[in-house]
């Protein structure tokens, strides 16, 4: 039976993921043509969905929108696509996240300066695409420790690391600590964003005292992928649900002893999925359980 329910201190949410909805739906209400946003405005399905009923177009890529405006999501687009948006005289209202563009903003200073950038990320990831745009010929992408070792030794070249805003920050100090091995001279530019760090730093808090966590979030995002991935390493238990409907009552029966969950949610995940979620575990535990919040964890 259920008795305790945490939640995580930090989920939902992040500052990029408001700021880039908050500009679709102004955008949306705005402009008197069509709306379309190119590919998903953030990596949750109820999101994608909430646009879509509101009559916002969504599309894969520039070809697929002929007029109108276009809207760039929270995690950005190379400069080739945004030539290739205004080229065919769309109006482009850019929701890139701006932890995302200080990426940008470092590989334009260091190719400048005559780097050759190694990003630690995701290869297919959206951000990614966005983030080799800046400079194709002079960034090489390592989505882990084993592709990082197996690039050349590079002695002759200048060289930075940049590093994907949602990567796992439990992996980095490895990292740092390879690539500063295998290249002394590299300069490391550590870019995970703060939001990142404290979802994961949160998940890590509770997960001693809990024997499930369920992370709120969708299979299309990274970074809740990865919250269910660090989840499941601390307590052994760490499962990523979509919305209530993913929970199974099995997991709750009275021979798995489960008595205290841990609830969190990607950065890209509205409150009202974390909340339904929340009703959900109280009608299982027959609303006996406790919903311990951070600011209450005393009590």
């Amino acid at each position: 039976m259920i008795k305790n329910i945490y939640i995580a201190k930090h989920h939902g949410f992040c500052m990029g993921v408001k700021r880039a909805i908050d500009i679709a739906e102004k955008t949306a209400r705005k402009e008197k043509g069509r709306v379309t946003i190119l590919k998903e405005i953030v990596h949750n399905e109820a999101i994608v969905e909430k646009f879509k009923k509101e009559g916002v177009g969504q599309a894969k890529s520039v070809e697929d929108v002929s007029d109108g405006t276009l809207i760039i999501s929270a995690h950005g687009i190379s400069p080739e696509i945004t030539k290739a948006a205004t080229e065919k005289g769309l109006k482009i209202v850019d929701a890139t996240c701006p932890l995302v563009e200080k990426i940008y903003k470092i590989i334009k200073e260091v190719v400048a300066k005559g780097y050759y950038v190694i990003h630690y990320g995701d290869h297919h990831h959206d951000e990614t695409h966005g983030i080799l745009g800046y400079a194709p010929d002079r960034i090489t992408v390592a989505k882990n420790k084993e592709e990082l070792l197996a690039l050349p030794d590079w002695n002759d070249r200048k060289l930075g690391l940049t590093i994907q805003t949602t990567a796992h920050i439990d992996e980095i100090p490895e990292i740092e600590r390879v690539v500063q091995e295998k290249w002394p001279h590299i300069e490391i530019f550590n870019t995970i964003c703060m939001a990142t760090t404290r979802r994961q730093s949160a998940i890590i808090e509770i997960a001693p005292k809990v024997d499930i966590i369920l992370v709120v979030g969708s299979s299309t995002s990274a970074n809740s992928r990865r919250l269910a991935s660090i989840a499941n390493s601390k307590c052994g238990n760490g499962i990523l649900i979509g919305s209530v409907d993913d929970i199974d009552d099995n997991w709750f029966s009275e021979e798995k002893l489960i008595e205290n969950v841990g609830v969190s949610a990607g950065a890209s995940t509205p409150d009202f999925l974390v909340e339904e979620v929340i009703k959900k575990l109280l009608a299982i535990s027959n609303y006996k359980a406790k919903v311990i919040h951070p600011e209450n964890k005393k009590k």
